[in-house]
């Protein structure tokens, strides 16, 4: 995992690092690096590698970036792995990581969905953790509460 650490000093000025690798900086006079200029700064960056593409412009005046993207990006591995409710997922997100990374977390499995509701079915048991997983929230976590609630949904 990256670190990009923000520096502000009291006077006004920043400096943006990526894994202590300066990107650029910013003083009062408000002169503002481009998204080129941090492109060009973050290619210097060890083990990235840019991608240039290009695209027409959409056609429809209330486009989003979401739009143009979509072919470029149709669901990636990393996007999958993210949204998928499999240990194999799950095992996949994590390599993407040092086995020395801090981390937390929780999972649940079949077993646990079936606990709030025993008639799920394996289909509903997967929609529930679809459910449960696309709309997390982080205030609330997962708990036997939210799982019920999942469950009644994939149920509907």
């Amino acid at each position: 995992m990256n670190k990009l650490t923000k520096i502000f000093l009291d006077n006004g000025e920043m400096a943006l690092y990526l894994d202590g690798h300066y990107l650029g900086s910013e003083d009062v006079s408000g002169e503002k690096m481009s998204l080129n200029d941090i492109a060009d700064a973050l290619q210097k960056v060890p083990g990235i590698c840019v991608n240039n593409v290009s695209r027409p412009c959409p056609e429809n005046d209330e486009w989003s970036w979401n739009d143009v993207v979509k072919d470029i990006f149709p669901e990636s591995d990393n996007y999958r792995t993210r949204t998928e409710v499999t240990v194999e997922a799950f095992i996949a997100r994590l390599s993407e990581y040092p086995t020395d990374a801090l981390c937390c977390g929780t999972f649940w499995l079949d077993e646990d969905f079936l606990e709030v509701d025993a008639t799920l079915t394996p289909d509903e048991i997967q929609r529930a953790m679809e459910i449960a997983t696309k709309n997390h929230d982080c205030n609330v976590g997962y708990n036997w509460d939210f799982l019920t609630y999942a469950a009644e949904r994939a149920k509907e």
